[in-house]
């Protein structure tokens, strides 16, 4: 692996429909059947995918992914829990914060996760 970020299309490849993935994330936050990690991955994932395209301008789309992002990075710097080769503190996520969930999902998708 590349010490980048994949670019969006590689990194959800075989991602589940938007909608399929909103409904999913539901299901198992209510069962009580997700990890707050996965919640926040995926959470975090799926804003990326529903504002790609989105108005830069927009502050209330930008906030919101920089929000989902914020709480990923932020438990996986307190947990040690980042997967790919970028650590949370890495210059590259201040310029592409999207670039972190990428790296991470690509490799939760992919079942390549560091142990």
């Amino acid at each position: 692996m590349t010490d980048l970020p994949p670019p969006f299309d590689a990194a959800y490849t075989n991602a589940p429909h938007v909608q399929e993935e909103t409904e999913e994330l539901l299901r198992l936050r209510r069962a009580g059947r997700i990890s707050d990690r996965d919640w926040l991955l995926r959470h975090a994932a799926l804003t990326d995918r529903q504002t790609r395209g989105a108005d830069p301008a927009d502050g209330k789309v930008q906030t919101a992914l920089q929000r989902s992002v914020d709480k990923l990075l932020a438990f996986d710097a307190a947990n040690g829990t980042t997967a790919g080769p970028l650590a949370t503190d890495h210059p590259a996520w201040a310029a592409d914060p999207r670039g972190y969930v990428r790296q991470e999902y690509a490799l939760w998708a992919t079942g390549n996760l560091r142990p």
